[in-house]
């Protein structure tokens, strides 16, 4: 007995760290780039410059992802962004129309590349008036035009031809967009920084950050739900036992904080790490004083409404029982989402802990008078 005790106190109680909660940063989803453009205007040439990756180690990490669309991760090891390239726009036998309906929604901003001396940018044109209606998730400024062939176009007939090119561009999507003029060799040799690139990685610079800071806190919320579903039985242990606790006037009083207290600990183990006194401060303050005060005052007027004879230990039971259930659970709730948070280095938003919160509390109080009915009937 003593033994099958210990392994429950290591199961439950005292759980170890969760592995699979410790990876999931691991698979956050890229940053998505979708190359745009007609065939011969140098898409390729851009990821080479931008990445730094030879032509021929880029060609090689292009991989299908569709029947006419390749993705490629850079860094190939540990990538931090991914660029799709379809084929070329007005290409003959190929409509797009597919790729836009399968990558539209997975993408997250546009590198639009045009050749400075080729004025027919019509199919482009289309694409984006198209894209800026169906996904406005991509945002407006999520697009960054490279106008390739700087040297082909001399003197102040670049100076015209970029600008034309650019009112129809911007025209297209509905909003300046941010642009640079480059010229790339194809040899993949002239890396020299008067190309243009250093200004194209500035450009994406200025916007990877901001969308990789969207992605992070967006996978964080889905994410964060999946880890959740995984801790449910657990949490609900928990709840559970902090309700039947509180079947007993005034052994409630001490019985359910200690099963909230050890359930934070059981959490923090499964996220990898440990309550301290300055997390748990921050994770009170994130929920609210007003929570926390509102919560003390009913939990002590309940066990106190359980004294009452006849009503107090029908009625007041139930009623204590059902939102202990709730509470708990709630609590549960919002530290599984401030563990997640702080496991992957986030900053806690106390407004989506305290919505958390608030509408955990709704649905367990209907599971906590479950709870309280089948204690009722088992007595």
């Amino acid at each position: 007995m003593r033994g099958f005790a210990e392994r429950l106190y290591a199961a439950i109680v005292n759980p170890p760290a969760d592995a699979t909660l410790q990876a999931v940063h691991d698979v956050l989803p890229l940053p998505v780039i979708w190359l745009l453009g007609k065939t011969g205007a140098g898409k390729t040439s851009v990821v080479r410059q931008l990445t730094g990756d030879s032509s021929a180690a880029v060609g090689t990490g292009f991989r299908p992802c569709t029947s006419t669309a390749s993705a490629y991760d850079f860094p190939v090891a540990h990538p931090i962004v991914r660029f799709i390239d379809t084929r070329g726009l007005g290409e003959s036998g190929y409509d797009p129309e597919a790729d836009v309906a399968e990558l539209g929604t997975g993408s997250h901003a546009l590198l639009v590349v045009v050749r400075l001396d080729d004025p027919e940018q019509n199919t482009v044109l289309q694409l984006l008036r198209t894209m800026r209606q169906r996904f406005p998730h991509i945002g407006a400024d999520a697009i960054v035009a490279v106008y390739t062939g700087r040297d082909l176009v001399a003197g102040a007939g670049r100076v015209r031809t970029l600008a034309h090119q650019q009112s129809e561009l911007e025209a297209a999507w509905g909003t300046p967009v941010a642009h640079c003029l480059v010229d790339f060799s194809e040899t993949g040799e002239d890396l020299a920084a008067d190309n243009g690139a250093v200004e194209l990685r500035e450009l994406l610079a200025d916007k990877l950050p901001q969308l990789g800071l969207w992605l992070q806190q967006q996978q964080a919320g889905s994410q964060e739900q999946a880890n959740f579903q995984r801790l449910r039985p657990e949490v609900h242990w928990y709840a559970a036992t902090a309700a039947a606790s509180d079947a007993v006037p005034v052994v409630g009083l001490a019985s359910v904080p200690l099963v909230q207290g050890k359930l934070l600990h059981s959490l923090a183990r499964r996220y990898g790490t440990v309550w301290d006194r300055r997390s748990f401060s921050e994770f009170a303050g994130a929920l609210g004083s007003s929570v926390a005060l509102k919560y003390a005052l009913g939990h002590g007027a309940r066990q106190l409404g359980k004294l009452v004879p006849g009503y107090g230990q029908l009625v007041g039971t139930a009623l204590s029982m059902s939102v202990s259930y709730a509470s708990t659970w709630a609590i549960g709730r919002a530290a599984c989402y401030y563990l997640y948070q702080r496991q992957h280095g986030l900053a806690p938003d106390p407004q989506a802990l305290q919505a958390l919160y608030r509408d955990a509390l709704a649905s367990g109080r209907q599971q906590g008078s479950a709870v309280a009915e089948q204690a009722r009937h088992e007595e």
